[in-house]
C-alpha cells in the first residue's frame, strides 16, 4: 500500500480548489481538509450531523467535543468545519504583523489556513455567521500558535464576523461524553432484530410507560418494563439512548449517564419514530 503524502504544494492546493473544497453550504459543503489529508494519531473522526445530512470531518478530540455541542444546540443551523481562509488576505495580515505566513515545512509552500468551524446560528429572525477555533492548553503555550491565531482573529475581524478561540479546558467534558454516548445510538440501523419494527415496538412501550409519570429514574423504569413487558435491560437502555439522541426524552447532560439518572419525556408516544442514518 502506497504511503499517503501529506505535503502541500501549489499543484495540490489548486486541485483542492478545483474539487470545490471549502465551498457550498449544508449538504453541499466540502471541508478544505478531510481526515485523509492530515496525519492522524487516531483522534480524528467523521460524525454525521443531526441537522445536515452529511458527515463532518473532525481532526481532534477537542474538535469532536465542540462539534457535538454545536450540533446539539437548537440555535445552530449549520456547521462548516475546516473552513479555508483567503490566502491573499492571510499573507497580507502576516506581512503587516511582521511574522512568517504558515507554510508546509517540506515544500516551503504557503498553506491555506483554515478555521476549525464557521457556524450559522439563528438569532431572532435572522441567521448570522460566527467563527470558532479550538486548541489545547499546551498549544497556546507555543508563541507560534499564538501568531497563527492572531492572523485568524484579524482575518475574521476584517469580515465583521465574531471569532473566538476555545481551549480544551473550556469544553464541558461530562456533557460531551454524554452526547457521544447518545450519538452512538442515534440510529438503530445495522442492529440485528428478532422481528421487523422491533425497535419501534421497544420505543413505543418505553414511552407509554414514561408518559404516565413524565419523569422517572432509569433503573426504576428498567425494573418496571422487565417485569410488565418482558423487555431486556440492555434493549431498554439502548432505546433510552436513541430517544435521548433524538430529543424525545431528556436527562441532565452534565452528570454521567447511568441507571441512577432521571429521564423525562418531551413528546407523546404517538410521535416516537426511530431515526435512520442520514449518511
Amino acid at each position: 500500500m502506497a504511503k499517503r503524502k501529506y505535503e502541500f504544494d501549489e499543484q495540490k492546493l489548486a486541485r483542492f480548489k478545483k474539487e470545490g473544497r471549502g465551498e457550498g453550504h449544508g449538504i453541499d459543503y466540502k471541508p478544505w481538509l478531510t481526515i485523509q489529508d492530515v496525519p492522524s494519531n487516531g483522534r480524528s473522526s467523521r460524525i454525521p450531523s443531526s441537522k445536515i445530512p452529511r458527515e463532518h470531518h473532525l481532526l481532534s478530540d477537542n474538535e469532536r467535543g465542540i462539534f457535538l455541542l454545536l450540533d446539539w444546540s437548537d440555535n445552530v443551523v449549520d456547521v462548516r468545519e475546516q473552513f479555508p481562509l483567503d490566502r491573499d488576505i492571510t499573507r497580507k495580515i502576516a506581512n503587516e504583523m511582521g511574522v512568517v505566513h504558515p507554510m508546509d515545512p517540506k515544500t516551503r509552500t504557503d498553506i491555506v489556513m483554515t478555521t476549525d468551524f464557521l457556524i450559522d446560528i439563528r438569532v431572532g429572525n435572522k441567521t448570522i455567521e460566527i467563527a470558532r477555533s479550538v486548541k489545547s492548553k499546551t498549544d497556546i503555550d507555543n508563541p507560534r500558535t499564538i501568531e497563527k491565531q492572531e492572523i485568524e482573529r484579524r482575518y475574521w475581524e476584517l469580515k465583521n464576523i465574531d471569532w473566538r478561540m476555545f481551549i480544551d479546558t473550556d469544553i464541558p467534558k461530562k456533557r460531551v461524553e454524554n452526547l457521544r454516548l447518545l450519538y452512538e445510538m442515534k440510529s438503530f440501523d445495522g442492529l440485528v432484530v428478532p422481528y421487523p419494527d422491533y425497535w419501534q415496538d421497544i420505543c413505543t412501550r418505553l414511552m407509554a410507560a414514561l408518559n404516565t409519570v413524565h419523569r422517572v429514574q432509569v433503573k426504576k423504569l428498567i425494573k418496571e418494563l422487565e417485569f410488565t413487558q418482558g423487555l431486556k435491560a440492555e434493549d431498554i437502555i439502548a432505546a433510552i439512548r436513541h430517544l435521548g439522541a433524538n430529543k424525545v426524552i431528556t436527562f441532565d447532560l452534565d452528570i454521567p449517564f447511568s441507571t441512577n439518572v432521571f429521564i423525562s419525556s418531551t413528546k407523546q408516544v404517538s410521535s416516537v419514530t426511530p431515526m435512520r442514518n442520514i449518511a
